[in-house]
């Protein structure tokens, strides 16, 4: 990797490019279904008027190596709009270039674009590399909170009533 790694948002000709990193982060997660997301719901998603999500690539000469999905939240408490990554992953070749850097850099930089009043991203706790990352550039573990989730069929159980 001779160039420094150049940042910008995804287009819908990204796709095939955006479905590759993201099947490359969850084999690296472990995660054994790998992903739904295909062409379709990606341009439903992010290609639209109203996006539900934003993704930033990372390439050098051309060639996308990494990726940044955030989407848009908003704190209750401050009254202003708060912005997540969702997503972070740089190919394992390209890693030290400063893609990761670069990418999270745009991503603070969407922030105060948008008014936000934090951007927040969770790591699993596993991944000590991505929290050591994510501390050199300031970020701050929140001891006092644990992310819960309620899966979708648990979900519809509970609107349903039957939880």
């Amino acid at each position: 990797m001779s160039s420094k790694p150049k940042i910008r948002f995804a287009i819908p000709a990204d796709s095939r490019s955006v479905l590759n990193l993201l099947s490359q982060l969850a084999a690296f997660e472990g995660e054994p279904g790998g992903i739904a997301l295909d062409e379709a719901t990606l341009t439903r998603d992010a290609f639209c008027d109203q996006p539900r999500i934003e993704i930033l690539l990372a390439e050098i000469d051309h060639i996308p190596l990494g990726l940044l999905i955030l989407y848009h939240s908003y704190s209750s408490w401050r009254a202003k709009p708060a912005v997540m990554i969702h997503d972070l992953f740089v190919e394992e070749a390209a890693r030290g270039s400063g893609a990761g850097r670069a990418l999270v850099e745009a991503a603070a930089r969407r922030a105060i674009e948008v008014g936000a009043c934090r951007l927040d991203v969770n790591v699993l706790n596993w991944n000590q590399p991505a929290r050591q990352f994510y501390d050199s550039l300031g970020f701050i573990a929140l001891p006092d909170w644990m992310p819960h989730r309620l899966e979708e069929q648990a979900m519809i159980r509970l609107a349903e009533g039957k939880s």
